[in-house]
């Protein structure tokens, strides 16, 4: 049997891991990992967070 692997990013189009991490939000995707949502926690989490709906809703509410 194979030992457990870490994912690593490959360094394609990174703007890095999501701030919202270290306190997510209740409808963040890395709250809720299912086999739907693991590929956006991926994608918007820990790489592309700039473009999470999340994200962007986030900021919305803290830039009023």
């Amino acid at each position: 049997m194979a030992g457990p692997t870490t994912w690593i990013p490959d360094g394609d189009e990174i703007d890095g891991m999501c701030p919202l991490l270290e306190n997510p939000q209740p409808d963040c995707y890395c709250l809720k990992l299912t086999s739907l949502n693991i590929p956006r926690a991926v994608h918007y989490c820990l790489r592309d967070f700039r473009d999470c709906p999340i994200y962007l809703r986030f900021m919305e509410i803290e830039n009023f």
